[in-house]
């Protein structure tokens, strides 16, 4: 009934026997930092993710297609072969056929757009502005497109490179829908205290439209700041995988040989914090997923 065919850092995909236009989609526990998989999972994660990005893709229904995920219940589960440790985690997508590009979209300086900055004043390739500080809003939103890679790090593309690689006019409609969604996202955010800084979004046809696919607006493909941490120069309060890549800094690990033994400490704080992304987006309780209230968070009719 299910064959497996994708085994990704986070997700994995399984092709449905009768049903050729759709993948079902698991978001596991794994968390993977300087693209390698760590030994231990995040309690929660694929649980989360699954929540989070349930609620952006209904958020966007009406701004643009998009791979319309549906969460499987028990039932569907069990008729699948699957067992309860799937449930809040499962969905099933429409088929894509994606493009081999990340839609990276920046709001505010940091990351390695901050270190790019310091090293050449410029942003994704791009001359800015002088004395900008860490945490400083753009002016407007700025697309930096990478490629995706199978293996390794993702190499950025110049807005040229993007052109030469998919064409103008798909360049083109790549930055627009992108930095469509991440304008939208980012007000809806802000009314809930939270700022998205920066994020990442996949686009695949899908009977021949562009459409928003994969995950959307996670804690693992978006920063997530507190609003009220922001101050001019000072790191805001980190609340996405960003926690896990300092304490790898601060232990002198950046991808090379075996990942370092995670803490229960660090493993749960992380846990927490993506789970009160959810909350403060949601306005649910997390204990509650995916139970009946918790998926009223996730349809609009909160």
């Amino acid at each position: 009934m299910l064959t497996l065919t994708n085994v990704g850092k986070v997700r994995d995909s399984y092709i449905l026997e009768d049903d050729t236009d759709h993948l079902v989609v698991v978001a596991t526990d794994r968390v993977s930092a300087y693209d390698q998989v760590m030994s231990e999972g995040i309690m929660y994660k694929g649980q989360v993710l699954t929540a989070t990005s349930l609620f952006w893709f209904k958020e966007m229904d009406n701004l643009l297609p998009t791979q319309s995920p549906v969460l499987l219940e028990s039932e569907e589960l069990e008729r699948l072969g699957l067992n309860e440790n799937f449930l809040g985690r499962t969905t099933k997508v429409k088929r894509a056929q994606m493009v081999p590009i990340e839609c990276v979209v920046r709001g505010y300086l940091a990351g390695s757009a901050w270190q790019e900055y310091l090293k050449t004043q410029s942003i994704g390739g791009l001359r800015a502005p002088a004395k900008l500080k860490l945490g400083e809003k753009f002016s407007e939103p700025i697309f930096t497109p990478t490629t995706k890679e199978q293996t390794g790090h993702d190499v950025a593309l110049s807005h040229g490179d993007l052109r030469n690689q998919v064409g103008a006019e798909l360049a083109a409609k790549l930055e627009e829908l992108s930095i469509q969604v991440y304008e939208r996202a980012s007000g809806i955010a802000l009314e809930k205290g939270l700022v998205i800084a920066d994020t990442k979004f996949e686009f695949g046809y899908i009977e021949e439209t562009l459409s928003l696919c994969d995950e959307v607006l996670t804690p693992d493909s978006s920063r997530y700041w507190r609003a009220d941490s922001l101050q001019s120069g000072v790191e805001p309060v980190q609340l996405d995988k960003q926690i896990l890549r300092d304490w790898l800094y601060r232990h002198s690990w950046n991808g090379e040989g075996e990942p370092p033994h995670l803490p229960d400490s660090l493993r749960s704080q992380i846990s927490d914090s993506y789970i009160s992304i959810y909350e403060s987006l949601t306005g649910c309780v997390f204990d509650e997923w995916p139970a009946s209230r918790a998926k009223v968070c996730y349809v609009g009719e909160r």
